[in-house]
């Protein structure tokens, strides 16, 4: 089931049959390959309502949802196995929501939601494929979460300062409470500390989130102000203290 790159291909082909082989005529052949072996993309897409029913079958409590477009192709998908779900009731009341671009023919946004177990491991949650990140499809994706996990006070979201999501949490959610991520916050505050050791910065910034007394944060605060005025300067213009 391995498939190799066309380099490799091209090696193969000219150290057992002596035959110089372009990257492309490499790839095109890999690519049919893959096709007789596995069977096409567009054979599995309409094969993607069978696949759901059986998951749901032999997981039972799993949530799936599908949804085509107005010429009856694929749009959305998302899956919530039961045995994640029955799993986040012992789980913190935090979950984690994010997204990366897919790299493949068809293009679209994988999108995942995740917990955090004992062990401090990622716990899935759920994940779905969209089209792109807009307010509809971070609208379905909630929406199909909460048939999943219910809304409740005791929730808290945790994202990047993406404002179409975080609109979209608010709007599907409105009991949860959200929070922005650490790590991303200090990719940005490293950018903008100037004149010092930006990893540092970034070190710096993240201890300002371990303070657990309103007073022992103020401090340091103030003294991350004074150490870093330009780093400082983009914190206070761009985020919010209590998320």
């Amino acid at each position: 089931m391995e498939t190799p790159v066309p380099e490799v291909i091209q090696g193969l082909i000219s150290f057992h049959l002596g035959v110089t082989l372009s990257y492309s005529t490499a790839l095109r052949g890999k690519n049919l390959a893959v096709c007789d072996r596995r069977g096409s993309p567009e054979d599995s897409y309409k094969m993607m309502n069978c696949y759901l029913y059986v998951l749901e079958q032999v997981n039972p409590g799993t949530k799936t949802s599908l949804k085509l477009d107005e010429a009856g192709k694929f749009k959305y998908l998302f899956i919530a196995l039961g045995a994640c779900i029955e799993g986040f009731a012992v789980m913190r009341k935090v979950i984690i929501v994010d997204a990366t671009w897919l790299n493949n023919r068809y293009g679209g946004v994988h999108v995942f939601a995740k917990a955090q177990d004992p062990n401090s491991h990622n716990y899935p949650l759920a994940f779905a494929v969209l089209d792109e990140e807009n307010h509809a499809s971070w609208t379905w994706f909630f929406e199909n979460l909460k048939t999943a996990i219910v809304d409740s006070s005791e929730l808290v979201f945790m994202t990047d300062r993406n404002q179409i999501m975080i609109f979209a949490i608010a709007n599907v959610y409105p009991q949860a409470h959200h929070g922005h991520c650490l790590w991303h916050l200090r990719e940005n505050v490293k950018g903008h500390a100037s004149n010092v050791n930006k990893d540092v910065v970034g070190h710096r910034f993240m201890e300002l989130a371990r303070y657990y007394t309103l007073a022992d944060f103020d401090s340091a605060y103030e003294s991350f102000k004074r150490k870093y005025p330009s780093a400082w300067k983009y914190v206070e213009e761009h985020t919010e203290k209590d998320k």
